[in-house]
């Protein structure tokens, strides 16, 4: 009777080991992107409060607008004169 023999060697996990690196990498650049490069970010800069500012500078700016075109308002000119009305014959 045949005997058969199975050699295991240990150099079979490499692509287990790059794939289980290359998630963890790519779980590293995921979590950098998400918080946008900050690491401490307090409670209080929320995505709620930065609209609410970009909303106020945004009425801001066009209450300067429009104060600054009220400002620039040309003066009326004098209405003319009126003709003069036509000499009558006789």
């Amino acid at each position: 009777m045949a005997i058969e023999e199975r050699r295991t060697t240990g150099g079979n996990n490499g692509f287990l080991y790059f794939a289980v690196g290359a998630l963890i990498v790519a779980v590293g650049v995921l979590a950098w992107m998400f918080y946008n490069g900050e690491s401490n970010r307090s409670r209080s800069d929320t995505a709620l409060e930065r609209v609410a500012d970009s909303v106020g500078d945004a009425a801001r700016d066009i209450g300067d607008s429009a104060k600054d075109a009220a400002r620039n308002i040309p003066a009326p000119q004098p209405t003319p004169a009126p003709a003069a009305p036509p000499a009558t014959p006789g």
